[in-house]
C-alpha cells in the first residue's frame, strides 16, 4: 500500500509542470566545485590507507617466506 502512494506521489511530482525561473551554468563551474572536492578526499583516503595495506601485504609475505633458520634445518 504504501509503495503504491510513494509511487502515485512521485509520478504526481514528475508529472507536475513548473516553469523554472533560474539559468544553469553552462561552464559547469559547480559540477567542478563539488566533484575537485570529492575527488580530493578520495585520493587522500587512498593514500591514508596504501600505507596500511602495504604494512598487512608486507606482514602476510613475512609469514610465508620462510626464515634462514627453516632453510638451514632441512
Amino acid at each position: 500500500m504504501t509503495k503504491s502512494i510513494s509511487l502515485l506521489v512521485l509520478l504526481s511530482f514528475m508529472l507536475l509542470a513548473l516553469p523554472a525561473y533560474a539559468y544553469g551554468d553552462p561552464t559547469g563551474g559547480m559540477l567542478f566545485q563539488i566533484l575537485m572536492p570529492t575527488l580530493a578526499a578520495i585520493w587522500g583516503l587512498c593514500i591514508i590507507l596504501a600505507n596500511g595495506v602495504r604494512g598487512a601485504f608486507a606482514k602476510l609475505m613475512r609469514r610465508l617466506r620462510p626464515t634462514d633458520r627453516d632453510e638451514s634445518v632441512s
